[in-house]
C-alpha cells in the first residue's frame, strides 16, 4: 500500500474510533441543557381588534329646498353647534310670517268673541237675551280660543321648518364627502343624506376573546389573581407596528357568547387627541387580565414548533425523551410552558435536529440560559397568555 494512502486509513480510523466508547458504541452528544422553572409573571392576551367611532351622525335635510350655502370643507373638523348647511329660506319665512298673522286675526277674533259671550251672559241674566243666544255666544268664545291654539300650533311648526334650513353640527367631529352640493334639492318625503359626522376623541376598539380565555379570567378571579374590570389595561398597535402611545380601558363587555363563533364582544375606550386612529382600522391589542400568575418557563430555544403541536426533549437517566408539551406566550427569551413538564426537569436546548428517542447524550449546564422574568415585569406576549 503506498505511503500516502497507509497515512489516509490511519487518519481516518483514529477519527472513528473517538466517536465510541471502548466497548465499541456511540459516544454520548455533548448537549446544552436547561431545567424547568418557575416564575411569577403577569398574564396578557392578545387580539385583533377593530375601530369604531363612539358617536356617528348622518347629517340629514329634515326640510325640502334647495342646498343654498355649504360651510365646511370636506374632512375637515368641525365644532359642536357649528353651521355647515343652509337650505333656501325665503318660502320657509313667508310661511313663518303667516303663521304669525293668522296667530294675530285670531287673537282678534277670540277677544271679540269673548266681549261677545260677557254682553250675552249680563242681557242673559236680565231676561233680555234667551238661552240660545247665551249658548251660540259661549260656543263661539270656545271656537275662537281653539283657532288661537291651532294658530302657536301653525306658527311654532313654521319656526322649526325655518331652523331646519340651517343645519348645525350636533357633536363635535370630523365630516366626511358631501353627498349632494350646493345648487341641489335636498329633502322630500324621505329625510336627504347630506353627509356623516364621526367623532374621533375619544375612539373604541371592539375585539372578541374566547371562551376558553373567558373562563381562564373567571379562574384567575377565583384565584384572587384577576384584575378588576375598572383596572385592566389595553394597549394597542397600529397596521406598521408601531405602538398607539395611549393606553385604554375596558368599557364594555355584552352579555351573551356568539353561539356560531364562541366569543364574546368586548371593547376598549381609547384616547385620540391626536385623531391617529380613524373608524374601521384594524389594531393589536394587548389585555393585562392577571398580575402575578405562576408559570413554568423554559428557553424559547428548546421549544420545538410543528403542524401537530409543540414538543421539547427531555433529558432522563443521561437519555433523551421526546415530551409534547402545550406552549404558552413568549417571555422574551423564554417560553411559558402550559402543560407537559414539571419544575426541576432538564430539557436539551442545542444539537436539537440531531436528538432521536433514547440517545444517550452528556448533558452540559447552558451558560445562555436567561434567568427567570422578575415578577411584575411586562411580557411580550403572544397570541394569548393563560397560566
Amino acid at each position: 500500500m503506498p505511503l500516502r494512502r497507509l497515512a489516509l486509513f490511519a487518519l481516518a480510523l483514529a477519527l472513528g474510533c473517538r466517536g465510541r466508547d471502548t466497548n465499541g458504541a456511540p459516544a454520548p452528544l455533548p448537549v446544552r441543557t436547561a431545567e424547568v422553572r418557575e416564575a411569577h409573571i403577569p398574564v396578557y392576551i392578545e387580539h385583533p381588534g377593530t375601530t369604531e367611532a363612539v358617536n356617528s351622525v348622518e347629517i340629514r335635510a329634515r326640510v325640502r329646498g334647495v342646498l343654498e350655502k355649504v360651510l365646511f370643507k370636506e374632512g375637515s373638523d368641525v365644532e359642536k353647534n357649528a353651521l355647515l348647511f343652509v337650505i333656501e329660506q325665503k318660502p320657509y319665512q313667508a310661511s313663518l310670517d303667516k303663521a304669525r298673522a293668522d296667530l294675530e286675526r285670531a287673537k282678534a277674533a277670540a277677544l271679540r268673541t269673548q266681549a261677545d259671550f260677557q254682553r250675552t251672559s249680563e242681557l242673559a241674566r236680565k231676561d233680555v237675551a234667551s238661552q240660545s243666544d247665551l249658548d251660540h255666544a259661549r260656543a263661539a268664545r270656545d271656537e275662537a280660543a281653539a283657532e288661537v291654539s291651532g294658530a302657536k300650533a301653525a306658527e311654532e311648526q313654521a319656526e322649526i321648518d325655518l331652523g331646519y334650513t340651517e343645519i348645525r353640527a350636533p357633536i363635535a367631529g370630523r365630516i366626511g364627502k358631501l353627498a349632494h352640493t350646493q345648487g341641489n334639492l335636498v329633502g322630500g318625503s324621505e329625510e336627504t343624506v347630506l353627509a356623516t359626522l364621526v367623532q374621533l376623541d375619544p375612539i373604541y376598539i371592539y375585539w372578541s376573546p374566547s371562551e376558553r380565555e373567558r373562563l381562564d379570567v373567571l379562574r384567575l378571579r377565583k384565584e384572587g389573581r384577576y384584575v378588576q374590570r375598572d383596572q385592566i389595561e389595553v394597549s394597542a398597535k397600529l397596521a406598521d407596528g408601531s405602538d398607539y402611545p395611549f393606553p385604554g380601558k375596558l368599557d364594555f363587555v355584552d352579555n351573551t357568547v356568539d353561539p356560531n363563533a364562541g366569543t364574546l364582544r368586548v371593547r376598549a375606550v381609547f384616547p385620540n387627541p391626536d385623531k391617529a386612529i380613524l373608524p374601521g382600522q384594524y389594531a393589536s391589542l394587548r389585555v393585562l387580565v392577571g398580575r402575578d400568575v405562576p408559570v413554568l418557563v423554559v428557553p424559547a430555544a428548546a421549544v420545538i414548533e410543528e403542524q401537530g403541536g409543540s414538543s421539547v426533549f427531555v433529558v432522563k437517566d443521561g437519555a433523551i425523551e421526546p415530551r409534547a408539551v402545550q406552549a404558552g406566550s413568549l417571555q422574551d427569551q423564554l417560553r411559558v410552558i402550559e402543560s407537559g413538564l414539571s419544575a426541576g426537569e432538564l430539557i436539551a436546548t442545542d444539537n436539537l435536529g440531531k436528538l432521536r428517542p433514547g440517545m444517550k447524550v452528556s448533558p452540559l449546564p447552558s451558560d445562555s440560559t436567561p434567568a427567570a422574568p422578575p415578577a411584575g415585569s411586562a411580557p411580550a406576549a403572544d397570541a394569548a397568555a393563560r397560566p
